[in-house]
């Protein structure tokens, strides 16, 4: 099957290619579907959002510290 797949990649390259990149021309004013170009959202560290688990967590820290503050202005 790959040796099949391969050849009409090969006879659709030499045909219709340029300098061995296969090009498929499309008639005038073709859109791609929507988000067809668009980049998959970043993973890294420094991007990703924070672990629900964590959030949870953050949240839970700043009502603590918001209570002690007001429980400490009424004492």
């Amino acid at each position: 099957m790959k040796s099949e797949a391969r050849a009409r990649l090969a006879q659709l390259t030499e045909e219709r290619g340029v300098d061995g990149v296969l090009r498929i021309d499309t008639y005038e004013g073709a859109d791609p579907p929507p988000g067809s170009n668009l980049f998959p959202p970043c993973e890294c560290p420094q991007h990703s959002r924070p672990e629900p688990q964590d959030a949870a967590a953050e949240m839970s820290a700043a009502v603590r510290r918001a209570n002690e503050h007001s429980r400490g202005e009424r004492l």
